[in-house]
């Protein structure tokens, strides 16, 4: 299982950071990694225990479809959502007032596929290499494998992780440049 989980003070009130984290359109508009093709509720109304969420989103080169449902909302605190997608996946949104803001926390978490974590090993060279080897080394070492995996699941998370980082710094950036121009 890979958790991916970061925080973030916003100088912002928790009502407007919680309104935008509830906004699934807004929220995937601020994401530097992905082009928001398609995100829509089913009911078209506000978010709630029940919602049904689509994205259909681009990725680089890539489209990716999936659907989410919201498992627990409470209102100004916090959102969980899974996802009905190849790699089911967790969203946890927490909002809570912090010295005169709010702390923004996100934390993702998932069970990976072997292609997924075959991607995060650094050069196609070492990764053919890794295949070829790994019969051999697993034979020997029993414990091999796992350690293989435990190094790739964090390899993973770093890189998720910083990109979770870049996004939560463009929520911020936005949210308090509306403060700054007076949207409040």
């Amino acid at each position: 299982m890979v958790v991916v989980s970061r925080r973030i003070h916003i100088v912002a009130p928790v009502e407007r950071v919680f309104a935008l984290m509830a906004d699934p359109l807004a929220r995937a508009a601020l994401n530097p990694f992905v082009t928001p093709l398609r995100v829509e509720t089913e009911d078209s109304r506000p978010l709630h225990v029940g919602s049904i969420c689509h994205f259909r989103l681009q990725i680089g080169n890539r489209i990716v479809d999936y659907r989410t449902r919201v498992c627990e909302f409470e209102l100004n605190r916090g959102i969980i959502s899974v996802s009905d997608s190849a790699v089911p996946f967790e969203i946890r949104l927490e909002t809570q007032p912090e010295a005169g803001g709010t702390r923004l926390t996100q934390t993702e978490s998932f069970e990976p596929n072997a292609a997924m974590l075959s991607e995060v090993v650094e050069s196609e060279r070492g990764r053919r290499l890794l295949q070829l080897l790994a019969p051999l080394l697993a034979f020997i070492d029993s414990d091999y494998a796992l350690r293989v995996r435990r190094r790739q699941e964090e390899l993973l998370e770093q890189r998720l992780g910083a990109n979770l980082e870049r996004w939560l710094e463009a929520i911020r950036t936005h949210l308090e440049k509306q403060k700054l121009n007076g949207q409040d």
